[in-house]
Formats: C-alpha cells, structure tokens, sequence
C-alpha cells in the first residue's frame, strides 16, 4: 500500500510504501540454549498490540524539498496507524541535497518526533537504488569506477580495432579461432562470421545523480561508498545507532549496470590467477554451447 502526502505545489512529497518486516530468530551454533516457551495468550497481545520492534516497516520516500511539517505530520500520521518504524527512502524527485547538512538536519527532525512518539527510524543506504554509488557521490570521488558491461555480437564483416574492443573470433562450423592480434595489427581479414567482444558503459542519468552506477567489484569502490554514506551517518546520528536507528537497508547491488556479461578492470588477471588460464581465449563459451563452454561459464 502506499500513501502519498502532497506537498505546497501539489507533488507528492512523501510516499509510503508497506510491507511486513518479520524479525527471524535463527540458532547458528550446533550447541544452542534452550527456547524458553512463550504462553500463547502472550503471543496474541503482542501480536495484537506489538512493540516498534516488531511493528510494520514502510518504506518512507523522501522527495521534493522536504520541510519539517512534512516530517513531523506525516510521522504522526504513521503513529496513529499503529505504524511504529520507517526506512527513510530516498528517490528521483529529491531536491533536499542527499547527505548535505540540511538533509541530516531533518534527519534529526525524524528521530527527535520518533523519541516522542517511540518508534524507529531506519537508514536506507542509498538515493534510489541499486545500492553502492551514493547518488552519485561514488562516481564523482572515483571516476574509474564507472561499471561496464562485456557484450558479444556476431557479425559479417570484419570487425575494426577499438578502444572498447576485448577480443575478436572467426566462427567456423566446429568452433572458433581467436584472431583479437590480427584485428588489433590491421591485418586486412575475408568476409564472414565474427564474434566480437567490446565493452559497454554504464550509461549516465537523473537515477543516479547525473552520474552512472558503479562496478562494484573494482578495488576500493565498496569502501569508497561506505566512507561517503556509513561515515556521514555515524557523523551525525551515530549516537542513535543500536537505539532509534536500529540498522541499515541495503537495496540489490548490481552487477552488470551497462548490461550485458559483467566485466571488471582486472577480472580477467582474477580469472587467470584462480583457474590458470586465460578467459579472453574462451568468450564465445560464454554465450554459446561451443567449445568447452559448461567449464567456462562454472568458472566464470
């Protein structure tokens, strides 16, 4: 269900979006204390009347140029419902600076009227989503973090050297032969099948702050984002942590951003180092049943 709170100009400032945050016990250890049994009228109050623990969690949008009567109006309206928790969510349509002074201002706006009100006011860790480049602040701070994608395609013609080229193949009948040297030497090749290999960028836009999203798996991008995102908001509301802020929503990291196969600076030096051979010699496996392709993509 979501509900939606209009602001001054007539956007809608604020959505809520429901569901049932269910906290799972789960005993890890071979050797675990006994469960103490709960009396089932016990279970029914609680049930019935549950703590801000255990209480639904919407996923609270936050949009437009937010104002504390918003805040304060729309967490009481949310109180009333017997709604005692949010994920704090930012999306497109922000115009309150993400992790800015006045955004953690608010933020103290919405835990100060949780104090009051006893609930709990949850960090989602991103401005849209998929989590991992801080609206934008990832790829602003590292600029070669920008995340790729491999794409293969076939064609009739033979293929031109580029920088995004990766490798080039001639298809036969019962397989292939790897001739990325030739094509990167000039060397004047026959008409044909091809299959190319190139890179593919992730492509920039109003999702991702006027940015791009990210490759997660290039060195130091991770700590980058939790450097901006996690460091700020112990910086400034680190002391509710454990308390009105009882943790973090991290929203499906993504792979493969610029679409295609996912693709890494250094993931071929990776692959080499894990498996001892070269994964450039076998891309066609990837997306094809030739050649020893069931070993290529398990390692891949």
């Amino acid at each position: 269900m979501r509900v939606s709170q209009s602001s001054p100009n007539g956007n809608s400032a604020l959505n809520i979006i429901f569901f049932t945050a269910i906290p799972v016990l789960a005993c890890f250890a071979v050797t675990c204390e006994p469960v103490e049994a709960i009396e089932s009228m016990d279970i029914r109050t609680l049930f019935s009347q549950p703590t801000r623990d255990y209480s639904s969690g919407p996923l609270w949008v936050w949009n437009d140029m937010l104002t504390d009567d918003q805040i304060i109006s729309t967490l009481n309206d949310l109180a009333g419902q017997k709604v005692k928790q949010v994920f704090v969510h930012p999306r497109p349509g922000l115009m309150t600076p993400y992790l800015s002074d006045e955004w953690f201002r608010l933020w103290k706006v919405a835990l100060k009227e949780a104090e009051k009100l006893d609930m709990n006011v949850w960090i989602y860790d991103e401005n849209s989503y998929p989590s991992g480049f801080a609206g934008g602040l990832v790829p602003e701070a590292m600029p070669e973090s920008r995340g790729q994608g491999l794409v293969l395609r076939e064609r009739k013609q033979p293929p031109k050297w580029s920088d995004r080229t990766v490798a080039v193949f001639r298809l036969r009948d019962d397989g292939y032969d790897n001739i990325t040297e030739e094509v990167r030497r000039g060397k004047k090749m026959p008409e044909g099948s091809y299959l190319v290999a190139v890179i593919q960028l992730a492509r920039s836009g109003g999702w991702f702050g006027g940015k791009y999203y990210v490759d997660l798996l290039h060195p130091g991008v991770t700590q980058k984002f939790l450097e901006i995102t996690m460091d700020a908001y112990k910086r400034e509301v680190g002391d509710q942590f454990g308390k009105r802020v009882p943790g973090v929503f991290t929203d499906e990291p993504h792979l493969a951003p610029a679409g295609g196969l996912h693709w890494s600076v250094d993931l071929g030096q990776e692959f080499r180092k894990r498996w001892g051979y070269d994964l450039t010699d076998h891309l066609p496996g990837l997306v094809r049943p030739i050649g020893d392709w069931k070993r290529i993509r398990h390692n891949y």
